[in-house]
């Protein structure tokens, strides 16, 4: 886990080591490592559930060690062994999230609703995405090409997601104008299959392209969707990508409240620490 904050990375340094200055220790050296078990656990969310973790070392990263321009914390993480909260420990080589602010808990993953068959869900990724193009924008456009299923692809493609009752669907789409420019639109929206109460969970945002890659002046994002799980207080949470192509330090995984929209969560995810 990695925070890249500068005081975040002081307070918790302070904390650990009971009244240390951080930039003192880092002056000439790219990294300190302290003790973290004392410290609070976290609690991990992946499309697993939300797993409690204790923090068993912190690795403090100078500025521009990671790449990024402030003070990365890195935090070692270890999680049970056995029993019923093991179940929802995140598999190595995932991207996860934690909240660090909070008491840890444990639970699992969303309600496991089957998924539609693929036809379907391909169907339904392509229809949540017309709609979105028709609700954000004065200037209609035609949909470039149809939508498959592929959390990793940059465009055309989309995710469905199991929610509850509903689904949640992720999309990465482009448009044409009338004008010949190429749009991406990407947003996130919780529906039923027929779009009856959709309602935007991430709400569609337009981009203009060219090479494929969004334009210097814009702030548009790429959502990916990565999975679902409840909260503590079994409130709905999307683990969401959020790629910035112009920025790309900026971009970074996010745990949503579907409720409220709110990013209670974030990791990012163009960190690269020795």
């Amino acid at each position: 886990m990695f925070v890249a904050n500068d005081r975040f990375a002081r307070d918790f340094y302070r904390q650990l080591t009971g009244g240390g200055n951080l930039l003192d220790t880092l002056a000439g050296r790219p990294l300190a490592a302290v003790d973290a078990r004392r410290a609070r656990g976290a609690t991990v969310l992946s499309a697993n559930g939300a797993a409690a973790a204790r923090l068993t070392l912190a690795r403090l990263h100078a500025p521009q060690t990671c790449g990024s321009p402030s003070l990365v914390t890195e935090l070692v993480l270890a999680f049970p062994a056995g029993g019923a909260g093991a179940r929802s420990t995140p598999p190595s080589h995932v991207t996860v999230v934690a909240l660090l602010d909070a008491p840890p808990f444990a639970g699992g993953g969303g309600a496991r609703r089957s998924l539609p068959p693929r036809s379907a869900a391909v169907d339904l990724v392509n229809r949540v995405a017309q709609r979105a193009e028709s609700v954000s924008g004065r200037t209609r456009a035609t949909l470039l090409r149809a939508l498959t299923l592929d959390a990793e692809q940059a465009a055309d493609a989309g995710e469905v997601v199991a929610l509850g009752s509903r689904y949640a669907v992720g999309f990465r789409a482009r448009f044409v104008t009338p004008a010949g420019d190429t749009l991406l639109i990407s947003g996130v929206a919780a529906t039923d299959v027929d779009l009856h109460a959709l309602r935007w969970v991430v709400r569609p945002q337009r981009a203009r392209l060219v090479g494929g890659m969004m334009t210097r002046t814009s702030a548009g994002r790429r959502y990916s969707l990565r999975g679902a799980l409840m909260g503590q207080g079994g409130e709905p949470l999307l683990l969401l990508d959020e790629i910035a192509d112009v920025a790309p330090r900026d971009s970074r995984a996010t745990a949503v409240d579907v409720a409220s929209r709110r990013v209670i969560a974030a990791q990012p995810l163009a960190l690269r620490c020795p």
